[in-house]
């Protein structure tokens, strides 16, 4: 693979390849966080962290996937933006149960915010 022209061909089948699997299915995302009422406390003027800011808080971070779908599936204790109320986080539900590719998609579109 010496030419440029077959380098070229070669990261451009790569990226034909991975692209859908890197693509973030929104309609799906939308659906699991109404299903596990995540805007409850995650919309914006409500008890916790906005989507948004959580995405810039996690932006650059290499394991931000890992770290939030940990998050939304061992129900850590959480302090609200007063500073003060703490509570467990719900675990995210999925249908079929702890779905890795339905958090993924989820924590992914997240972090698109």
């Amino acid at each position: 693979m010496n030419h440029p022209f077959q380098k070229a061909l070669f990261f451009m089948a790569v990226a034909a390849c991975c692209a859908p699997a890197l693509a973030v299915d929104v309609e799906a995302a939308k659906s699991l966080v109404r299903r596990n009422s995540c805007l409850k406390c995650h919309d914006v003027g409500r008890d916790a962290t906005p989507f948004k800011k959580i995405a810039e808080r996690y932006r650059g971070d290499a394991k931000a996937e890992d770290k939030l779908i940990n998050h939304l599936t061992s129900s850590p204790e959480v302090t609200y933006l007063d500073g003060k109320t703490k509570e467990e986080h719900n675990i995210a539900k999925t249908v079929p149960p702890k779905d890795e590719a339905q958090l993924r998609n989820l924590v992914q579109w997240v972090l698109s915010n």
